[in-house]
This record gives structure tokens, C-alpha cells and sequence, in this order.
């Protein structure tokens, strides 16, 4: 149909196929088969050119529309289609990629006018960019401020790593008492500030002296310890497992001081944000538990 519209306006196969990028040969054919399919000639061929026939003319014209009319269809159909909100979720390091993967797969399949966006920051950074709005969603290991809307993902003992050729690493368990002396590596304040607090707690209610060194470190934890000389580093399962897999990982007994996931969203959100929070809780997958752990 195309094909007769151009050689009608050129007024020549030739012109027409040079306008269309295809070879003269292979448009004539097309155009041929057309004419067989009506049972009637649309051009007169001759060497000045090709005229359009009276049936030719016919056909033009009524091609002409129904062209016109393809060519509307996309804008009809994004006009009547609503425009994707843009959701912008943070994460913290060292979440479960099998947590992460099933809420993405969840929100395309339920949340279809969302144009989700993952921010990879840490917990502070992510309720600092909340408050300013440049965070819809927020994923954090900290207690979420009092004048926002929080839940509870999921709650998991903190415990140590102790190096392997520690004394401590063939304890079948360990206690506050354990650290007593020893070189423990933790978040610094800025990193996740709600937990330095509760454990500087702790070890001075339990009359212990660890040295605790305090660093900002998420995927290099080895490094960081070994860099410090550290007996220990405070962390979750998960985060002994993938990135200190033979030192010894034990929960502190009487640490009292759980490694917490929180979702939190402004107040004032928008409608779209509550129903990806709804998706991002309803996950199966435990978002700190990949192979068992997590930090």
C-alpha cells in the first residue's frame, strides 16, 4: 500500500524506489502483485513515467487514509495508556540477591505503572535522601525516623567472626564476656548509628573493655580486619559467610542487639509507593537470608 502511494507521489517507479531505499525491480513486482490481487491496473507505465489510472486514483485515495490511520495508532494507544510513576527504592549492601531479584520480578508483575529505580546507598544516605525526597522507598538496618511509616522485614541475631587462629574461634558459642580485651571490628556511627549505640550499651552494662574499631566498610570486610588487626569483626551471618568464610561466625549469646531490615516510606507518599511496599513485603525470600546470612 505504501509501496503505490510513493510511486503515485513521484510519478515514477524509479523515483520511488530511490525515496523508499529499495531496488526499482523489487518494487515494481510489489506493486505488480497488487494490481493482480485487485484484478485492475493502478498505473499506466510508459517511458516519461507512470500516471495513475482511474482505478488507480481510487485506490489512492482510500490508501491514503487507511496509512494515515496505522500511522495514528501508537499515539492513540499511549494517549489512552497512563504514563509510568517513577519509584526510586534504596538498598543497602549485602542484601540477598534472591530477596532483591524476586521483588524486582514482583513489582514488574503487579505494580506495572511503577518505573522502578534501585539506588544502592547505605542506610544513613538512604533516610537522608528520603526526607529530601529523592528517595521513594526506603530499605535500612537503622531504626527509621519517628515521623515516618516503617515495617519490619526481618530481625536476625548479630553475632562476631573471629579470626581462625583466634582461641575463641573452637568455642561452640560465644558471650558479651568472650570480647572482653579482644580487637572488635564494627559500622562506624555514620554507617548504621542506632547500632554503635546499643553496643557500647551492652559491653558497659556486661563490665567489659573490648577495643572496638570503629570503620565504614560494606563489601571488604576481610580487608578492613586485617588492615586493623582485628581478633573479631562484629557482622551478621550472611556477611561471614560471603566475605569471611573461615573465620568462625557465632551469634552473641546476650548481645541483645539484633541486626533489623526496616522498609520505610514518607507519610505523604504517593498511592503507587504504598502498593511497591506491598509487593517488597509480601517477598517469600528473606531479604537478609541468601544461603542461610546476611548484614
Amino acid at each position: 500500500m505504501r509501496y503505490v502511494l510513493a510511486v503515485a507521489r513521484h510519478g515514477s517507479f524509479g523515483r520511488a524506489a530511490e525515496a523508499l531505499l529499495i531496488a526499482q525491480p523489487s518494487l515494481s513486482r510489489q506493486v505488480r502483485d497488487v494490481e493482480k490481487e485487485l484484478g485492475e491496473e493502478l498505473f499506466v507505465r510508459g517511458a516519461s513515467g507512470a500516471t495513475v489510472t482511474a482505478a488507480g486514483r481510487v485506490f489512492v485515495a482510500h490508501a491514503r487514509q487507511v496509512v494515515a490511520m496505522a500511522d495514528s495508532i501508537g499515539e492513540v494507544v499511549r494517549a489512552e495508556t497512563p504514563p509510568r510513576e517513577l519509584v526510586q527504592i534504596g538498598l543497602p549492601p549485602g542484601l540477598s540477591t534472591e530477596w532483591t531479584s524476586e521483588v524486582a520480578r514482583g513489582l514488574l508483575r503487579h505494580v506495572p505503572g511503577a518505573d522502578v529505580r534501585f539506588v544502592e546507598a547505605g542506610s544513613a544516605e538512604q533516610l537522608r535522601l528520603l526526607t529530601q525526597g529523592r528517595l521513594d522507598v526506603a530499605v535500612v538496618h537503622q531504626l527509621p525516623p519517628a515521623d515516618t511509616w516503617s515495617a519490619l522485614l526481618a530481625s536476625d541475631p548479630l553475632g562476631v567472626a573471629v579470626r581462625p587462629d583466634h582461641p575463641l574461634a573452637s568455642a561452640a558459642s560465644y558471650r558479651l564476656a568472650d570480647l572482653d580485651q579482644l580487637r572488635v571490628l564494627v559500622h562506624s556511627r555514620d554507617q548504621i548509628p542506632t547500632q554503635q549505640d546499643g553496643i557500647l550499651a551492652a559491653a558497659s552494662s556486661s563490665g567489659i573493655s573490648p577495643v572496638w574499631i570503629f570503620a565504614r566498610f560494606v563489601e571488604h570486610s576481610r580487608a578492613c580486619a586485617e588492615a586493623a588487626e582485628a581478633d573479631a569483626v562484629l557482622v551478621s551471618s550472611h556477611t561471614a559467610v560471603r566475605q569471611l568464610p573461615d573465620w568462625a561466625w557465632r551469634p552473641v549469646q546476650d548481645l541483645g542487639q539484633p541486626m533489623n531490615t526496616w522498609v520505610v516510606r514518607r507519610n505523604d507518599a504517593r498511592d503507587v509507593v504504598a502498593l511497591v511496599i506491598g509487593v517488597v513485603r509480601a517477598s517469600r525470600t528473606r531479604p537478609d537470608a541468601e544461603s542461610q546470612r546476611e548484614d
